[in-house]
């Protein structure tokens, strides 16, 4: 199809109705006559028609309601029987008794007893008033044109029947007259329409039921039957049309008043004769014209331009509200043409530039989740070579970079830093803001400085161009791996949980201080805690005990400490993989509301100092040897390295008490210590007898073994079984002190 521009198709419709008005204009003195005679017989007929179908409407309703008005003094009865002997009186050609579930228990058609309404489309109709949902309805249903002008026609009426029962009687054509013919054959015998017209009342099939014969005789109508096929085929209902009766020309007009025709008539002839009143109207008719015009080209406008300027509209809301799928397609003309296929090519290609911008921020965002992640240790276990300390820790954020962070590492070999923190948003900011609050605080905490001194420095930095108001809560920790002693802040973040070695987890009771990055000038407290042997403790974020399940319940502190204390004596990684199982199982796949981080940390004790003291003497060496073994053993040492520590103890214990004192018998002082960090034990022997540097025995000449002066053997093997061996001389005392390292840890 060609597309016309819009001023050409504006043009063209309005020359088509320039055209029209013209010819219109012309015609108009003629067409006003007939139009305006035949305006006021419509009128007039159809005011008559108007009467008759009230009145037989009138009739129907009084002859039909009296079945309703009849049962309302009727008590229930249930029987086939009875039933029967109440209905026949009323003349209907089937009754059928309907419970307010549809069924049909009674009714004299055996071919609906016992079914359901619903299986009779005529009764199917009353549904909803059979099961309540209807209670305003009226009795006689009025038979629809359609129906009617069917050879095959019903009249139904329908009537309460006790609370919840109704009664649906029908009426075909025979019964429906029988009931009705009697009191309508009355309606037109005293009216006349005009000088010489008349209203009458026709069955379906034409005969005529009023006026009466000899009324019809009066008006020269001495037909009893008109042919209702001609009365609708000359004209629809209340439609002014000519009709030749008797050879007589008529204007008439017809009507469906329930089961008849109305039917109203007068002769032509008679209409005619009142020309004159209809030219007073001519110049109205002109006025009227015009308006026509405006009308004509005002729907034009709005038709051709206003519709399709809302269509395009439309279609522009749906894509400014982010629906980019919505197509422009208005084809009307070239100019809307072109519109819509500009508007859909913007559209296509904001299209791919978002689905371009979108695969670059998601590389980006990946690209800022790796930095991120790298950010943090995240490689276990991270000290291997020291097993003093066991510490696990795990991110897992809420968006693909989040505020959350952990940190730990040592400042030197005997104090580690650990911490979480929580940044107060999510996403990029937080990201940004977390990288920067992580440098700081580790390069503050590497200093040596006291962890008092950290926060207060670091929330000072963090104040300053704080722009984005954004803070931090954290819980930091300086561990002396030596002796167990745990320096630390809570800064406003959650409180940590710690596990005695015989106990359970429970929470640290202290109060937090104030967030960072909030107040430059608010005052931290540090606190002390001694941890021992086998201690752990368990730091996380508000994601933990706020993750939710599908009905919104959080986690929460109780479950969380209950989850920790399902293994006793776990790793550090256990701690975090338990705590982590829960949080699976318990939020049965809900979103992740928050980041959710956690960090483990288990103690396996410090620097183990043990000392003996006896009298240099053969007889109390015995129990120096079952101190030395008794330490070793318990800090893991093998059997070999037990038989080695057994020569060495007794080679140097041996010459202390044989040489050490030539005339007054002294003490023999033996200290213990082992660190679990480095893997190594001390061995120190003391006593205040004659100086004497085993350093300095020069090496035994294996080679020259009969040559070889008597001595220097034992210390020799000393030197040999130890890993070092160190020698000082202050106040009166030799100090001799033996290193072994343990080979196979435990």
């Amino acid at each position: 199809m060609k597309i016309k521009k819009l001023s050409t198709v504006f043009r063209h419709k309005l020359l088509k109705v320039s055209a029209i008005i013209l010819l219109c204009s012309i015609l108009l003195m003629f067409a006003a006559v007939i139009f305006v005679v035949r305006l006021s017989t419509t009128e007039m007929l159809k005011s008559q028609i108007g009467e008759l179908r009230d009145g037989v409407d009138y009739y129907s309703e009084f002859a039909f309601n009296s079945p309703n008005n009849y049962l309302e003094t009727k008590p229930d009865v249930l029987t086939q029987s009875e039933l029967d002997d109440y209905f026949h009186i009323f003349l209907a050609t089937n009754w059928y008794y309907i419970e307010q579930d549809g069924s049909i228990p009674f009714t004299d058609d055996s071919t609906m007893r016992g079914k359901n309404a619903s299986a009779d489309p005529e009764l199917a109709q009353f549904a909803d008033i059979y099961s309540g949902k209807v209670t305003d309805f009226d009795s006689p249903q009025e038979i629809p044109s359609a129906d009617f002008q069917s050879e095959n026609w019903k009249k139904l009426v329908i009537c309460r029947y006790g609370d919840n029962s109704f009664v649906v009687l029908k009426y075909a054509p025979k019964e429906y007259y029988h009931m009705l013919d009697a009191v309508v054959a009355r309606l037109c015998n005293f009216e006349s329409v005009g000088t010489n017209g008349s209203n009458m009342i026709l069955r379906q099939d034409g005969v005529i039921i009023s006026p009466a014969a000899g009324v019809r005789d009066k008006l020269h109508y001495a037909s009893s039957t008109v042919d209702a096929e001609m009365l609708r085929a000359q004209s629809a209902e209340n439609n002014l049309f000519l009709v030749t009766l008797n050879g007589t020309n008529y204007y008439a007009m017809y009507a469906q008043a329930d089961g008849y025709y109305t039917l109203t008539v007068i002769p032509r002839a008679e209409v005619i004769g009142s020309l004159n009143a209809v030219m007073s109207i001519t110049a109205f008719l002109v006025l009227l014209l015009l308006t026509v015009i405006f009308i004509r080209i005002n729907s034009l406008t709005k038709r051709l331009i206003v519709k399709n300027i809302e269509t395009v509209n439309n279609g522009l809301a749906e894509i400014t509200s982010g629906n980019l799928d919505t197509e422009i397609n208005v084809r009307d003309n070239v100019e809307f043409n072109q519109l819509s296929d500009g508007i859909n090519a913007t559209v296509s290609s904001l299209k791919g530039y978002i689905q371009r911008e979108s695969e670059r921020f998601e590389q980006e965002l990946e690209l800022a989740r790796s930095i991120q992640t790298s950010a943090m240790p995240n490689v276990f276990p991270p000290f291997p070579e020291r097993h003093d300390i066991d510490i696990f820790a795990s991110m897992k954020p809420a968006k693909q970079v989040g505020g959350d962070f952990y940190d730990f590492f040592f400042i030197d070999d005997a104090h580690l830093v650990f911490l979480t923190a929580d940044v107060s948003d999510k996403g990029i900011p937080a990201a940004l803001f977390m990288m920067k609050a992580k440098t700081i605080i580790k390069s503050l905490a590497q200093s040596g400085i006291s962890v008092e001194n950290v926060i207060v420095s670091a929330n000072k930095i963090l104040c300053e161009d704080n722009n984005a108001d954004m803070f931090v809560t954290l819980w930091i920790g300086i561990l002396n791996t030596e002796n167990g002693e745990l320096s630390y802040i809570n800064a406003g973040h959650c409180k940590p949980l710690l596990r005695r070695t015989d106990g359970r987890f429970e929470y640290l009771p202290d109060r937090a201080d104030f967030v960072v990055a909030c107040e430059d000038d608010v005052p931290y407290h540090g606190k002390r805690l001694t941890l021992k042997k086998g201690d752990a403790l368990f730091l996380y974020t508000d994601g933990v005990s706020e993750a939710v399940n599908k009905d919104g319940r959080l986690f929460g502190e109780e479950r969380l400490k209950d989850a920790l204390n399902k293994e006793k004596s776990a790793t550090a990684k256990n701690i975090c993989a338990t705590v982590s199982t829960e949080l699976r199982v318990y939020s049965q796949d809900a979103p992740q509301t928050d980041d959710i981080t956690m960090l483990a940390v288990v103690y396996n004790g410090g620097i183990i100092r043990e000392k003996i003291m006896v009298d240099a003497d053969l007889s109390q060496l015995a129990k120096v040897y079952a101190f030395i073994e008794k330490q070793f053993a318990e800090c893991g040492f093998d059997s070999e390295a037990l038989a080695e520590i057994g020569i060495i103890a007794d080679e140097i214990c041996s010459n202390i008490v044989l040489y050490a004192y030539p005339v007054d018998k002294g003490k023999l002082t033996t200290e213990f210590s082992f660190n679990p960090a480095t893997e190594e034990a001390s061995l120190v022997f003391i006593d205040n007898g004659i100086p004497f540097n085993p350093l300095n025995t020069p090496v035994p000449d294996f080679e020259n073994a009969e040559a070889r002066k008597e001595g220097g053997l034992g210390i020799f093997l000393v030197r040999k079984l130890s890993d070092r061996l160190e020698y000082k001389y202050t106040k009166t005392q030799n100090i001799l002190k033996i290193i072994k390292k343990r080979r196979n840890a435990p």
